[in-house]
Parts: structure tokens; C-alpha cells; sequence
């Protein structure tokens, strides 16, 4: 193309441009409908309870180790599709077992999560950002220190 006639074309782009120029300053959006702004991140607060787990998720805990052994060559998704399948072949008083683990956690996390709730109501200030450090010394950091003196 001769750049007589790219010429031609990059007037009507030029035109175009301006006329949506003007048509933008006039434009008002209508109600309810948001710009396509950037998302908040959700901040989480490291000091709320953990959710709880599924009957699944326990299930994992238990038998991950006994399918790493078996199958030392398994990476993680193939661990996790072993996991999926002996969770679909688990007899119903197996799957029982973790069930109830689930709704033990379930209702660990409800209890702790109304305490955090009535907690923040009363005003106690938020932190975010790091997870709280931990001040409890267990015991196998004071034997440590022991063997270093």
C-alpha cells in the first residue's frame, strides 16, 4: 500500500478519534453498572480461626504419608489423584470415621469464629499484614538452647 493511500485511511482514523473524544465527555454510565477498575485484594486477618476441614481433607492428612511411601516416584498431582481415587473406592464406615472428624472441626471453627466475631465487635484492634509471632516457647527450643551452651 502507497503511502497515498494509508494517508486517506489515517484521516478517517484521526476523524473518528475526535468524534469519540467528544462522545466520551459527554457520556455518563448507567447506574449499577461499575468501571472496569482494578479489584481490591480481600486482606485476610491472620488472627481469625482457620476454616475447617472436609472429611476428604482429613482423609488426605491420614493417607498421604502411606501413598508417598508407596509410590516414592509420585509427584504432587499424582498423589492427590491416588488420594481421589481410594477416597471414591473408601467403604461408607471409613468415610464415617473422617465424617465425623469434619463435623468436629466444623463445629471447632463455628465456636472460635463467634468468639472472634463478639471479639471485634467489642473494638479489639485488627492487625494485618504478618501472622502474630510466637511468644510461647515450646520445649524443644529451650533443649535446643541447652545443647548449644
Amino acid at each position: 500500500m502507497s503511502d497515498k493511500e494509508k494517508k486517506r485511511f489515517h484521516e478517517m482514523a484521526e476523524k473518528d478519534k475526535k468524534r469519540y473524544d467528544a462522545e466520551m465527555q459527554n457520556y455518563t454510565p448507567p447506574k449499577g453498572e461499575k468501571g472496569r477498575g482494578k479489584k481490591r485484594k480481600h486482606i485476610k486477618d491472620h488472627n481469625a480461626p482457620k476454616r475447617s476441614l472436609s472429611a476428604f481433607f482429613w482423609f488426605c492428612n491420614d493417607e498421604r504419608g502411606k501413598v508417598k511411601m508407596l509410590n516414592p516416584e509420585y509427584g504432587v498431582g499424582d498423589i492427590a489423584k491416588e488420594l481421589g481415587k481410594k477416597w471414591s473406592d473408601a467403604d461408607p464406615e471409613t468415610k464415617s470415621k473422617y465424617e465425623a472428624m469434619a463435623e468436629k472441626d466444623k463445629a471447632r471453627y463455628e465456636r472460635e469464629m463467634t468468639a472472634y466475631k463478639k471479639k471485634m465487635k467489642d473494638g479489639a484492634p485488627v492487625v494485618v499484614g504478618a501472622p502474630p509471632a510466637n511468644t510461647v516457647k515450646s520445649d524443644s527450643e529451650e533443649e535446643w538452647k541447652e545443647d548449644d551452651e
